[in-house]
């Protein structure tokens, strides 16, 4: 009773104890308490069933909320849908998304009829229950279940990584459940003699085409699980997953003119600003996601000295993809939506350790145990409830305030002319007017520039956004006369003579938490003041 169910066996999965019911047993209350493995069935509903409502109740309460950059994504797919091709404006040819496979499939259900926002949350919420499935197997694979029920699913379901992003319009959804079945369709190939078809590889593609990341975990998989080099099935899964990648590089290479999305410059160029960027982004995650993470700390220790191959795989894949995000910089998003993918694998690490501490049942270790779950049960729930409600209270209601009702003024207005704008997402999917794109995710010219993401506005700068002829500029400032701005571009175009002597404000569109979202036009359409000096 007091062994240790984690195998010490270097390669595949370990059968369940021999005391272990058959998979239709039940397990009464009572038996479980005095030491009875769980049915499966019962493994099922509490690691699995249960989870799977509870993503969907966690959606459910943000459903209500979209993230701007989300809206980047539906007005290319809107264009494919209407057969203007993959552009955000009309004839100019820029990668500005860096989701191609999520921005065609809800271009493909635009042209059946579906709003690309609507599909996008029903799409994201069940990915977000279907990824339950492969952390459950990977879970199981890790740690055989006995006594006790899968933890990492629980932990997915309570992450509003997992769960609110499940509904705000990205790709992180279907991102997250292409890697983890491509994890556990490859862990599932690495063990298994028999000459079974490495659809890891195709799956891995499939990642590839949502995100740029993808071949991170495919090449992490392969560095801990080395298959033979030249044997078939390893040729066949790289073949697999070689062939779709390379014709998206080749389709990009014709289409747009590169073989990197215009959105990698753009966000990069300043590797000071990403560290700093990438640091402050790791420690305030941590922040959020509590003691939990220390059982996972252990968990690679454990599987360090028992030379668990598959379990250094997933201890290597949370390591890596966490570095990945520091060199990077993370983003601006709420609540670290980055990491999303390194999260479900940081879980099953913990879910890894507690469950097979827990399944030592000796009395002092299971005290300590069920006080660190109950303190990690409180902190999770807390932090999840603060989240959902900051998004309401603060994500919300700004962009409600700000893009929502700078749309509205520009659709009123009845001029539809180029607007030039940071925040691009709502206002140029709910105006559809052209939209010159201030931090350089739609301009090349700007993206090139010296400097970090946000902060390439030096020399040159305000003659590429002057160059494309804007009839209205938004100018973020942090008073309501709009002689403060506050961003780098803001502070970069309101200082520029084009802007003093060509505009004037036509509308400061006044932010409930103060500060303004100030539209300059043309004066040859002004019917306001002159501009501030």
């Amino acid at each position: 009773m007091g062994r240790s169910s984690m195998s010490t066996c270097e390669n595949g999965p370990v059968a369940a104890s021999p005391e272990a019911p058959p998979p239709s047993a039940l397990v009464s209350f009572r038996a479980w308490l005095g030491g009875a493995p769980l049915s499966q069935p019962t493994h099922l509903a509490l690691g699995l069933v249960l989870p799977m409502m509870l993503v969907v109740a966690n959606a459910y309460r943000v459903a209500g909320f979209t993230i701007d950059d989300a809206y980047i994504s539906f007005r290319y797919a809107r264009n494919f849908a209407e057969g203007h091709g993959l552009v955000y404006n009309l004839g100019e040819r820029v990668e500005g998304y860096t989701n191609f496979l999520w921005t065609v499939l809800l271009g493909v259900f635009a042209t059946l009829g579906a709003r690309p926002e609507i599909t996008a949350k029903v799409l994201g919420v069940v990915c977000a229950c279907a990824s339950l499935v492969p952390v459950y197997r990977i879970a199981r694979r890790l740690a055989p279940l006995g006594w006790s029920p899968c933890l990492a699913t629980w932990l997915c379901a309570s992450s509003f990584l997992q769960t609110g992003y499940a509904v705000f319009g990205l790709e992180s959804p279907l991102f997250v459940l292409l890697v983890l079945l491509g994890t556990d369709r490859f862990l599932i190939e690495a063990h298994d003699d028999a000459d079974v078809f490495p659809w890891s590889g195709p799956l891995f593609a499939l990642a590839a085409l949502t995100r740029p990341e993808a071949p991170l975990f495919l090449l992490l998989l392969y560095v801990w699980h080395p298959d033979q080099p030249f044997s078939r099935r390893s040729l066949t899964r790289l073949a697999t997953f070689a062939v779709p990648v390379l014709a998206h590089l080749a389709f990009r290479r014709l289409y747009y003119g590169g073989f990197f999305p215009n959105t990698l410059t753009a966000k990069t160029g300043d590797m000071n600003q990403q560290l700093h960027g990438g640091l402050d982004y790791l420690r305030r995650y941590a922040m959020h996601a509590g003691p939990a993470l220390w059982a996972g700390i252990a968990a690679i220790v454990v599987f360090v000295v028992r030379k668990r191959r598959d379990g250094l795989a997933v201890a290597a894949i949370a390591l890596t993809f966490g570095l990945y995000v520091l060199l990077v910089g993370g983003d601006w998003m709420p609540y670290y939506r980055f990491l999303a993918p390194a999260e479900p694998f940081a879980f099953l690490l913990i879910d890894a350790v507690v469950r097979t501490v827990a399944e030592r049942r000796e009395r002092a270790v299971a005290l300590a145990v069920a006080l660190f779950m109950i303190l990690v049960g409180f902190t999770r729930v807390g932090s999840l409830r603060q989240a959902q409600r900051d998004i309401f209270e603060k994500d919300k209601a700004f962009w409600d305030d700000a893009g929502g009702r700078t749309a509205a003024w520009l659709s009123a207005r009845g001029n539809p002319g180029p607007v030039a704008i940071a925040d691009i997402g709502y206002v140029g999917y709910a105006t559809g007017f052209p939209v010159v794109d201030m931090l350089g995710l739609l301009a090349p010219e700007i993206a090139r520039l010296p400097g970090g993401y946000t902060n390439k506005t030096g020399a040159g700068y305000a003659d590429a956004i002057f160059a494309r002829d804007p009839r209205y500029v938004v100018i973020i400032s942090s008073t309501v006369d709009c002689k403060s701005p506050t961003v780098p571009s803001s502070r970069t175009l309101h200082a520029s003579s084009e802007l003093r002597t060509q505009f004037v404000v036509a509308e400061p569109i006044k932010l409930r938490n103060g500060g303004a979202w100030c539209i300059f036009e043309r004066k040859s359409g002004a019917e306001t003041r002159p501009a501030p000096r």
